[in-house]
Formats: structure tokens, C-alpha cells, sequence
């Protein structure tokens, strides 16, 4: 049958079959796998199979079929593969992270808003908040016409914040640099200073010269320069009244003079202007701020008289240098009230520039420099011992050429036999010895009383700082102290002291306390009261007021001709004084200390000056040293305020007996 399928010809003995299988041989004791057909070509021929294997009697086994993936897949070329990483891990690890940074930020704003959210919004307001002081505006001293002795000019401080200027330094160190006459190299390390957010520049700018800065600033849009009020203190007038007046140091506080007496009066209350800030450190327009402004100092008005006091210094200075002495104060002082018109002090300085100045000089010698006043003290000796009732100008005194004191001898200025000489002679002479036996005449502690009541051993409370209290020995004094006090050693004074001592004596016995300071008012021109609580006294009678007035006209009147002391224009009583100057080096006298105070009229006291020269080496008497400054300044002061002339021709003085 065509197609019919015949059995293998070694296969035999099978009965029936299956379609597809050959039979097995029951003859065989173990199964033979069956023959595989051989595949044929297409053209009929047989296809031989890779990899089958052909037995003996001819058969063909082919091999058993591998699973896909162990098959191995032929390469045409080796090539290294990168396991790309999955998908599914990426995701989870961005989650992940996503997850711990949504975890922070609600930790952070739980922390802001949950726990202490006052605490940190007020740091953050802080952080965006600037508050800069408003300097008041220094008061001015004026002298007693209202001119100008020390005032305030408008000035900054230039600061920076090198946070904000670091990046533009060389920008801003060169457009600063001729506003703050400084150079670049100056302003660069101060512009990239690291580690802090505010660094000075420059101090006391003026304030036109910032306002320039400032709008070049604007222009260029720079950041980050700022200002702080700092006022420059000046004083026109230089050396007048310098050692009075005083001045200020680098931080506006007064150092000496009026400047240090009433610097909390003259400097005002400080205001703050508080406001928020940008980053780069501008103000932002609509944020919150505060303004406190500042109140302005109190301006002072001195007693002082510009002019005079020029007068007083230049023809003291003057003296000072032409006998070769140490230093010398001149006091002019109005008798009626105790105000003082000119108080003078040489070698002086200038109050706008003390940075080369002496020590010595910055200080003013008319209240911090005690001394022995020598024979001047004779008119306060005369007034203690007139009041006292123990003896008046016309008590007699035999006057020997020398008077034991103890271990001591005293002596007078002039050579002289035993003399009788009324008490107007002694001091119309100004006998040591007649001043030691009139003294003998009283008793020690009503010496002491007198002088301490005179204002000596104690502060005057005069305005300006650094006064001394000078040395008074007490009623229990020594017999050889009393006698030295009574001629002007053994204790020691101020000029201001003794000036307003004698002052009092002769003004009718009423003692007016000195003062420099007239008035103070606010920036309304109102005036303040300072709380001065000093008030007139009285330390000695009326008549003895008159009688020690006689007494020193008779100084003046004793000496005839175009003496030094006489005025040409008034009546006038006067003192002179020359006392061995103490060493504290040696422990010693060495050199003298003159003096001389007049006041005129002598009738009615209008004006008093009294001029101190310490340490003269030309001449070593207060007629010859002292005497011509006084002089001078009497001759400008008395027409200046109107004090009508006195000539009358005085009583010849009777000084002896």
C-alpha cells in the first residue's frame, strides 16, 4: 500500500504494532530505545543531526533535549555587561530619604511652633532688628556776654559691617578713602575683617563730608557703611580760659575744667532710634520702628569776661616769662557778688589740641595749687584781731630789729633799729615782727576761728574740679606757728581762697562764696536750676570791714610818687606778699612766691584782683613782680564796668606814735 509504513527488518516476531513505535524484541533482555527517524533533506536525501550518535547495527540516537535557558546563546563577539540596578530599590531608597527630610523639617517646625515659639520668633526678630544711639548734642560754654567758649560740631562715626563689604572691599576702600583721609591699605583690613559684623572706620567725620559719602554710597549701590553720631567738641577761642573751661576726651567726656564739673549736665540724655533691617542692612520702609530721641545738654553760661580774661593772660604770661618764673595766676573778681570775671593761668594750653600738652599746664593752678600767701595774709590777720576786739589800727607796737619764736628768729624785709609803729604802720610796712606781737595780743583759737570763717582749710565749693582745701592748723596750735601764721607761713591757700577772703572783709564784712558759672538753660533757653544752695555771710563787722579798708589804702598811700600800686584814675587799698616758696624735694624753702591784691575804689569795693608769680629769678617782691600785672588789669577792668573814677586826695595815714 502506497505510504504504508513497514516494519524494521531486524525487528521481528511483533504482532501488533503501535502506529509510530516499533515493536520490541522479545528475544532482548533490556529495551532498545527506538531508532529516530533521519530527517530528510528536501530533496529527499537524509540530513545528518548534530550531536546524535550512531550504534553499531546503525542506529542513530539522538541526544536529549536541554531546557531553554541552559542552552547557551552563541556570541558573535565577548562582550562585559553592567547589571543595570532595579528599579524598585531606587524608588524605595528616594523615599526613604524623601520621607527623613519631611521628618526633619515637621521635627523643626514642631520645635518652632509648639514647643517655645516666643522665644524664637523674638531671636528672630533680633536678628532682623538695628538699633542705633542718637547722641544728644553737647551743650555750649559761653562766657558772661554769651560768647562762644566751647561748642559742639556736627560729626560721625563711619562704621562697617565687613560681612556685607568683604566681597566689594577694593570698591569700597577706594571711594572711601578720600572722604576718610585714610588710605586704601588702611581701610581693607577693616572692610574683609573676619568674624564680626561691625568694625569702626572712622571717628568724628564731619557730617557734611558723610553726607557726600553717603550718596556716593547710594549711587554704586553699596552696602554695608553706616554712621554713628560723634559730635566734635571745639573751642574758638584756644587758650582763653582754657585751664576754666576745661576739655573733652576721644570719648566726648570732660576731663578737666567746666567740661568735667557738669558733664553729666552738659552732655544731655542719649536717644535710640530702633528699626528692621534688611540683609545688606537697610531699613525696610513699612517694618516696625521706634524712636526715643535724645535730649540736649544744658548750656552754661560762665561770670568769665572773655576780653578781660585775654587781658589778664597776656600781660600775665608776660610777666611770667620775663622774670624767668615757674607759673602764675591772675583773679579778677567782682566784690558784690562774689563772681569771678577773670581767672587766669599761665604756662596755659590749648583746649583744642592737649595731645602734646604738659600735665602740669591742664590743670588750673588758681584752685589746686596751694602755697604760703606770705604778707598778703596780714589783711586777714588785721581783720581777725580787729573784730576780735584785741586791737584797731591806731594799738601801738614797739617793733625790735629781731623776735625770738621759739628756736626761730623772726625778721623783717627792711633792716631797722627798734621802731614804734601804730598797727596802720605795720602793715602800711608790712612788718613781720609788728604782725607777730599784734597776734601775741589775741589768742590761737580765735585766730583759727576767724580764718577758718574766711574760707581757709576748706574747699570754696567753686565749680571747678580738682580744688584743694589748703592747710589751716587748728586752735591748738604752737606760739611759733601762731606767730608765722599771722605773717603768711605755716599754713597754706588757693588764690581763689584768698581772694574771696579779702573780698568778703571788704565788701561791709560779707563774704560772697566764688563762682565761675552765672547761669545754665535747656536748648529752649529756659533757665535750670544747678541746686547751688551757697549763700552770702557775714564774717566780720561794718566797722572793721572800714578799718581794715584804711588799713590797706595806707599801703598804697605810705609810698609816694607813680608807685606800681597806685591807679591813676581811682582810690585804692592793696597788700603785698612775698613768701619763701616750699620744696617738697628738699623739705625746704628754695625761691619766694609774690603777690599783690588790690581792690578800688577803696570807698566802695567794686573790684578785686589778685595776682600770684611763683618762683621769679630777676626780682623777689610782689611790688616788682607782681604789682604791674595787677595794675594793668585794673586799669582795663574798672572803665569796662562802669566804675566811676575816684580821685579824691586821701588823709595823710598816720603809722606811727
Amino acid at each position: 500500500m502506497a505510504g504504508e509504513r513497514r516494519p524494521h527488518p531486524s525487528r521481528t516476531g511483533s504482532t501488533g504494532t503501535r502506529s509510530g513505535r516499533a515493536a520490541q524484541s522479545s528475544t532482548r533482555p533490556l529495551r532498545q530505545p527506538q531508532a529516530a527517524q533521519r530527517p530528510r533533506s528536501a530533496t529527499g536525501g537524509t540530513q545528518h543531526v548534530r550531536g546524535e550518535r550512531v550504534l553499531r547495527d546503525g542506529t542513530r540516537v539522538r541526544p536529549a533535549a536541554k531546557p531553554l535557558h541552559a542552552v547557551p546563546t552563541p556570541r558573535a563577539r565577548t562582550l562585559t555587561r553592567i547589571p543595570l540596578a532595579s528599579s524598585h530599590r531606587r524608588l524605595h531608597a528616594v523615599l526613604i530619604v524623601v520621607a527623613m527630610g519631611l521628618s526633619l523639617c515637621g521635627g523643626r517646625l514642631l520645635q518652632l511652633q509648639g514647643f517655645d515659639p516666643q522665644a524664637y520668633a523674638a531671636t528672630s526678630a533680633d536678628l532682623l532688628t538695628r538699633t542705633l544711639p542718637l547722641l544728644p548734642a553737647r551743650g555750649e560754654i559761653t562766657d558772661r556776654n554769651g560768647l562762644v567758649l566751647a561748642s559742639t560740631q556736627p560729626a560721625v562715626a563711619v562704621t562697617a559691617d565687613p560681612t556685607l563689604t568683604t566681597e566689594k572691599a577694593p570698591q569700597i576702600a577706594a571711594l572711601l578713602s578720600p572722604y576718610l583721609q585714610m588710605s586704601t591699605d588702611e581701610l581693607m583690613p577693616l572692610l574683609t575683617r573676619p568674624n564680626t559684623r561691625f568694625v569702626y572706620l572712622k571717628h568724628q567725620v564731619p557730617a557734611l563730608a558723610y553726607s557726600q559719602l553717603s550718596s556716593d554710597l547710594a549711587k554704586q549701590k553699596i552696602y554695608g557703611i553706616f554712621r554713628e553720631s560723634d559730635p566734635i567738641r571745639t573751642y574758638p577761642n584756644g587758650t582763653v580760659a582754657a585751664p576754666l573751661v576745661g576739655f573733652v576726651n576721644a570719648d566726648g567726656k570732660g576731663r578737666e575744667g567746666l567740661e568735667r564739673s557738669f558733664n553729666k549736665e552738659l552732655a544731655g540724655t542719649e536717644g535710640t532710634e530702633t528699626y528692621e533691617s534688611a540683609p545688606n542692612g537697610s531699613k525696610i520702609p513699612l517694618g516696625q520702628s521706634s524712636l526715643t530721641p535724645a535730649v540736649n545738654g544744658l548750656n552754661l553760661q560762665t561770670t568769665i569776661d572773655s576780653e578781660l580774661q585775654y587781658v589778664a593772660e597776656k600781660r600775665l604770661a608776660a610777666q611770667v616769662s620775663r622774670q624767668h618764673a615757674a607759673s602764675g595766676v591772675a583773679i579778677t573778681m567782682n566784690v558784690k557778688t562774689g563772681e569771678l570775671l577773670a581767672m587766669a593761668s599761665v604756662p596755659s594750653f590749648n583746649a583744642s589740641d592737649v595731645r602734646q600738652q604738659d600735665a602740669a599746664n591742664l590743670q588750673n593752678r588758681a584752685v589746686s595749687t596751694p602755697y604760703e600767701p606770705g604778707s598778703v595774709q596780714k589783711v586777714l590777720t588785721s581783720a581777725a584781731l580787729i573784730d576780735g576786739g584785741f586791737v584797731d589800727p591806731e594799738t601801738p607796737v614797739k617793733v625790735p630789729p629781731l623776735l625770738k619764736s621759739g628756736d626761730l628768729t623772726i625778721k623783717d624785709h627792711f633792716v631797722h633799729p627798734e621802731i614804734h609803729l601804730n598797727m596802720r604802720g605795720v602793715i602800711a610796712n608790712s612788718s613781720n615782727i609788728g604782725t607777730a606781737l599784734l597776734a601775741r595780743q589775741g589768742t590761737k583759737q580765735s585766730l583759727h576761728d576767724y580764718l577758718a570763717s574766711f574760707g581757709l582749710g576748706a574747699k570754696t565749693g567753686i565749680e571747678v574740679p580738682g580744688e584743694s582745701q589748703g592747710i589751716l592748723p587748728s586752735g591748738s596750735m604752737t606760739d611759733i606757728t601762731r606767730d608765722q601764721i599771722a605773717f603768711g607761713q605755716a599754713l597754706s591757700v588757693t588764690a581763689v581762697q584768698e581772694a574771696a577772703a579779702i573780698a568778703g572783709i571788704v565788701n561791709d564784712g560779707v563774704y560772697n562764696p566764688p563762682t565761675v558759672v552765672k547761669q545754665a538753660t535747656d536748648g529752649n533757653g529756659n533757665a535750670v536750676s544747678l541746686g547751688d544752695t551757697r549763700t552770702p555771710r557775714r564774717i566780720v563787722s561794718s566797722t572793721t570791714s572800714a578799718e581794715v579798708r584804711d588799713l590797706m589804702e595806707a599801703v598804697v598811700d605810705l609810698r609816694a610818687g607813680t608807685s606800681p600800686l597806685k591807679l591813676p584814675a581811682y582810690r585804692t587799698g592793696g597788700k603785698t606778699g612775698t613768701a619763701q616758696l616750699a620744696n617738697t624735694k628738699c623739705h625746704c624753702y628754695r625761691g619766694y612766691v609774690t603777690s599783690y591784691v588790690g581792690v578800688a575804689p577803696i570807698s566802695d569795693p567794686q573790684i578785686l584782683t589778685y595776682v600770684v608769680v611763683t618762683d621769679p629769678k630777676k626780682d623777689a617782691s610782689g611790688s616788682a613782680v607782681a604789682a604791674p600785672v595787677y595794675r594793668d588789669i585794673m586799669n582795663f577792668a574798672l572803665p569796662r564796668y562802669g566804675v566811676m573814677p575816684d580821685t579824691s586826695k586821701p588823709s595823710v595815714p598816720v603809722t606811727t606814735w
